[in-house]
């Protein structure tokens, strides 16, 4: 039985760990779900099959998208405490597969993600003049605008991490870095600026899914004063 209620940001972690593998497996690299899993256990508390059947419900509500799939992996529509509804809407926020063009026939779109699930489909679909509103209840953390505002002043437009410069400016003229708990609130770390950290998009990622993760999480401790290990 998969575990359920399932905050927001746990979900949002499983749906970035499972892209970054479908990238990796499209980009000629290999197959290995299990390790995955077992560092998504080890840092986010969660059972090794617990994220195993986490990823096969998203495998599901992409195949429902007329979206590609990992390969060699069923799916599974249980979706415990969290709402299929808010899968969809994380895969749709974040802008994953936005130049994949899903065909119009349901039968072929479903065959051919199951026989070539990293090559996409080729007819563009018919959409919707009028697309359904839906409302999804979900479980998410109030954060301290505050924190993440000084944090951000005291970056000064530079990674904390990397030390470079933040990669674009936004339309209100601030550089754009991402504001990283060094122990995610999921995890029951603190929103506090002794546990925040400036950083550009590409660390982020790194400190998520990066195989130095942990390493790099205790270097930005140790090298930045304000911060505090949890």
């Amino acid at each position: 039985m998969p575990d359920n209620k399932w905050r927001s940001e746990e979900v949002e972690i499983a749906v970035e760990a499972y892209m970054a593998l479908f990238e990796q497996i499209k980009g000629g690299g290999s197959d290995i779900k299990q390790p995955v899993f077992r560092e998504l256990s080890h840092r986010h508390g969660r059972s090794v099959a617990a994220f195993n059947y986490r990823f096969r419900n998203i495998s599901y509500v992409l195949s429902r998208m007329g979206l590609p799939t990992l390969p060699n992996f069923s799916f599974i529509s249980y979706t415990g405490g969290t709402d299929e509804t808010v899968i969809k809407q994380i895969i749709e926020a974040r802008g994953y597969f936005s130049d994949t063009k899903p065909t119009a026939d349901l039968k072929h779109k479903e065959r051919s993600m199951r026989e070539l699930p990293a090559l996409g489909i080729l007819n563009a679909p018919v959409g919707k003049q009028r697309p359904t509103r839906i409302t999804a209840t979900v479980e998410s953390f109030v954060r301290d605008s505050s924190v993440k505002a000084w944090v951000l002043m005291v970056a000064d437009g530079h990674c904390e991490n990397c030390g470079q410069p933040a990669p674009f400016v936004q339309e209100d003229g601030t550089p754009f870095l991402e504001v990283h708990h060094v122990k995610p609130l999921a995890d029951g770390g603190s929103d506090t600026v002794t546990n925040a950290v400036a950083i550009c998009p590409n660390c982020h990622r790194r400190f998520h899914y990066g195989a130095d993760a942990i390493q790099l999480a205790l270097r930005i401790v140790e090298r930045l004063e304000r911060l505090r290990a949890e």
